[in-house]
């Protein structure tokens, strides 16, 4: 029997160590032409199986020496959409996250519109479609470097192949290649830190992972699984550009050369840095000595004016007295990447951020993405100011399930595609071949 002893698949970096690699590619993929959702657990697992040989350094077909094989600390992580529980033959049911607000709005068909209603955050005019929310599949790699993740990529791709032609047709489709990076100063294209306000490492698994409060007995299949949310958001540099640095920075609620956070705004409209930071010795909020300084909650809550609640990390880091363990809660686990691609339209080139989430409810990310912590703003120093959100569109978003890794499974979530009969089987079939 398989055991049941489970545990967050890897990929998700919410412990100090290992750390999170520099290359990212998120890879989504949908199924066609099947009658039934076992034949797509039966290539998933194939797939499945080359990764696992991959992050060993092991490609199929090529017999390498084990000294000269190469694997990037490449981590590999396997989501499933809402849609693909729809599927004849799924032994789940949709876990009930999955309802009727668990994901974002299509985009307008002549382009643009709201990802979710009251969040702000708008599609680029250019995007009609949103593939992401049809999708069955996503494969997340993190590497070293590209290499690793092109080559996982690549990987899927040949087999993908190899399968499709020996069965005449090809049950899954590749819909979605995305790239990214991290830059080593720690910085955005914006030109502020990154990832610098983001949860404990000892509070993470609190809203990460999926436990038994508030769940139904139909979803204790999903405990210890969670929920990736993916947004790749394109920056309008130009316009960012020809904004002044302070209005920049009381955007942000960070200095911007330093980290530090602002605590004001003074009477001529200049933003207020806390003084004590960065600590004697330091130059950055990076440094060692200024982790206080990365959880800095007050943004201007000592002062009269309330502007800096409106910022990016203000409203990212709410001030609420909700537990984080509460579902309730606005806070989220996030990863990010930067990417850059050539465009057809000026300047030449689209400049922007893969944004990666975990949360054990996709609650909490609305909750996030549409917190607003006053209905009307006062005061000329405030309304003067364009939100954040003005300087970015979204290409595509999605959330998608991720399910726990259980000991002894063929690949994560096998459960949704075969029953408990077919799965000794197939285990019994693999323990023989390998």
């Amino acid at each position: 029997m398989v055991s049941m002893s489970s545990d967050l698949q890897e990929g998700i970096y919410y412990r100090s160590k290992p750390q999170i690699g520099n290359s990212f590619c998120i890879m989504s993929l949908r199924a066609e032409n099947v009658s039934q959702i076992s034949e797509i657990g039966g290539v998933v697992g194939q797939i499945w199986n080359i990764l696992v040989k991959l992050k060993k350094g092991i490609v199929l077909g090529l017999d390498t020496d084990s000294r000269h094989r190469k694997c990037g600390n490449l981590t590999v992580l396997v989501a499933y959409g809402p849609e693909l529980f729809k599927i004849p033959g799924s032994q789940k049911e949709k876990p009930l996250s999955f309802g009727q607000i668990s994901n974002f709005k299509p985009p307008f068909s002549e382009g643009g519109g709201e990802i979710l209603e009251g969040s702000g955050l708008t599609y680029s005019p250019n995007t009609f479609s949103n593939h992401l929310l049809r999708d069955h599949l996503l494969f997340q790699f993190v590497a070293d470097n590209e290499f690793f993740t092109s080559r996982a990529a690549v990987e899927v791709w040949k087999e993908l192949n190899r399968l499709g032609k020996n069965r005449g047709s090809l049950p899954l489709r590749i819909t979605g290649l995305y790239t990214g990076f991290q830059r080593a100063d720690q910085r955005n294209w914006l030109g502020f830190h990154d990832g610098i306000s983001n949860i404990k490492s000892s509070e993470r698994p609190y809203v990460i992972s999926i436990n038994s409060r508030d769940l139904t007995s139909q979803d204790y299949w999903t405990i210890n699984g969670t929920y990736i949310a993916f947004i790749r958001i394109a920056t309008n540099l130009e316009k960012w550009e020809d904004t002044a640095t302070r209005e920049q920075e009381i955007l942000i609620g960070r200095d911007k050369k330093t980290g530090c956070p602002l605590i004001g705004i003074d009477k001529n409209g200049y933003p207020l840095k806390d003084t004590r930071c960065p600590v004697p010795g330091t130059s950055e909020i990076i440094d060692r000595g200024n982790e206080y300084f990365r959880e800095y909650q007050s943004y201007g809550m000592e002062r009269k004016d309330k502007i800096l609640q409106y910022s990016h990390i203000g409203r990212s880091r709410p001030m609420d007295k909700v537990p984080i363990y509460d579902k309730r809660s606005s806070r989220i686990y996030r990863q990010g990447f930067e990417f850059l691609e050539k465009s057809r339209e000026y300047p030449g080139l689209i400049a922007g951020l893969n944004f990666v989430s975990f949360q054990n409810t996709p609650e909490r990310l609305f909750r996030a993405l549409t917190y607003k912590f006053i209905t009307s703003q006062k005061g000329p120093s405030s309304s003067s100011l364009p939100n954040l959100d003005s300087f970015m569109s979204v290409l595509v978003a999605g959330i998608f399930f991720v399910p726990p890794k259980i000991q002894g499974e063929l690949f994560p979530g096998a459960q949704i595609f075969f029953n408990d009969r077919d799965l000794l089987q197939l285990s019994k079939t693999y323990r023989e071949k390998h």
